[in-house]
């Protein structure tokens, strides 16, 4: 594979990241790290294996949070990515973020040995590992379903998906405190179809204090905390 430095810019463009792109491992710099995280990206296994645009409005307002909390964020927590695809985002905040209890980084099949090349490339295989999680069907792992967290960028897209990520959010919140994090870029009319009927099981909390907001909701990104409504 061919090593080169990365810059998240490069990856601001819709139609470029549909274009086929050359296997390689790249140095991602990150805000709040002191050294770029090592990536693979492939896309012969799917979409999933290349940066996509709303991980950076995620990883940036999560770094913030951490320095706005004493390097306490997530602390002694188990932290769950779903769709993770090379796995970016976790293995960022488990850089960012030390002091977790682990982090697991979930996709589909095809998506596995990316995680897991990723995660030895960042020598992180004491705190995270990779997981098969197919959305919709039983999660069996106790500790992905009894998460504290759960990191969810750019996996609103496809509107037949829609359903059966609302029930992985469901069977991913069955710890009442748990938090998702939702990091979402609007590509089309139909996204509005996920937030209805999300809502009705759902509490979106629009995130305010991230101090990006303004010059990521102009590229048409949102940032949210959700919540599991407590049924009456």
């Amino acid at each position: 594979m061919n090593t080169e430095k990365t810059d998240f810019a490069e990856y601001g463009d819709f139609k470029q990241r549909e274009q086929e792109v050359t296997a390689h491992t790249g140095a991602i710099e990150i805000e709040g790290l002191t050294e770029p995280l090592l990536l693979s990206q492939d896309l012969s296994t799917g979409c999933g294996g290349k940066i996509w645009e709303s991980s950076k409005n995620m990883l940036d307002y999560l770094a913030w949070k951490r320095d706005q909390t004493q390097s306490t964020l997530f602390q002694g927590q188990t932290i769950v990515e779903i769709g993770a695809g090379t796995g970016l985002v976790g293995l960022a905040v488990a850089k960012l973020c030390p002091n977790i209890k682990q982090l697991i980084i979930t996709d589909q099949i095809p998506m596995m040995k990316l995680m897991q090349d990723n995660i030895v490339l960042n020598k992180l295989e004491g705190t995270v590992r990779a997981e098969i999680l197919n959305w919709g069907e039983e999660i069996k792992d106790p500790e992905v379903s009894n998460a504290d967290v759960i990191l969810a960028s750019d996996c609103i897209y496809h509107e037949s998906s829609f359903p059966i990520l609302i029930d992985t959010f469901l069977s991913l919140t069955t710890n009442k405190n748990a938090i998702i994090y939702l990091a979402y870029r609007k590509r089309r009319n139909a996204d509005k179809r996920f937030f209805q009927m999300a809502k009705k099981k759902f509490e979106f909390i629009d995130i305010m204090e991230d101090p990006k907001r303004e010059e990521y909701s102009k590229q048409g990104m949102r940032l949210f905390i959700v919540k599991r409504k407590t049924m009456k």
